[in-house]
């Protein structure tokens, strides 16, 4: 792809769940501005949340029958497991850690950020997210010293 200059159209069932977790994998093996701190953040923003994953749905963020809910999936789960591969495959290639990849999962789950709350942009403004709760990247970016690698 990036050598050649060639062009692919991905496209799965529904394009939410494997669609965005193929497309943020091939950007992130293609550049590396996506395996920094900053670039990892704005890939997860672009293709995850911009896009509309249904972090509320997938997550099972408010549901009361967590047991029972056919919605509840660990997609964005399983794309960070994928990266943590990578990493441990290249580790020196990646400019966040893996405490990193670990505050990211336990945020999502812990909602105590407006970050992965919602299905889409449109449920996140009109909840009023970011007036009442902090971006996750806002934390992250302020404590920059307890994500990166020194081998980077």
């Amino acid at each position: 792809i990036s050598e050649e200059g060639t062009c692919i159209l991905i496209h799965c069932s529904d394009g939410w769940n494997r669609t965005t977790q193929l497309v943020s994998l091939i950007q992130l093996l293609l550049d590396s501005h996506y395996r920094t701190l900053r670039g990892f953040q704005c890939l997860i923003e672009k293709e995850w949340v911009a896009f509309g994953h249904r972090f509320e749905e997938r997550c099972g963020h408010g549901s009361r029958q967590f047991d029972n809910d056919s919605n509840i999936a660990p997609v964005f789960l399983q794309w960070l497991d994928c990266v943590w591969q990578l990493m441990q495959q290249s580790a020196s290639a990646f400019e966040f850690n893996e405490y990193f990849l670990q505050h990211v999962v336990d945020q999502m789950y812990g909602c105590q950020y407006g970050t992965f709350l919602f299905n889409s942009q449109a449920d996140q403004k009109a909840a009023k997210a970011y007036e009442r709760t902090e971006s996750l990247w806002t934390d992250v970016n302020r404590n920059k010293e307890l994500f990166v690698t020194k081998t980077y």
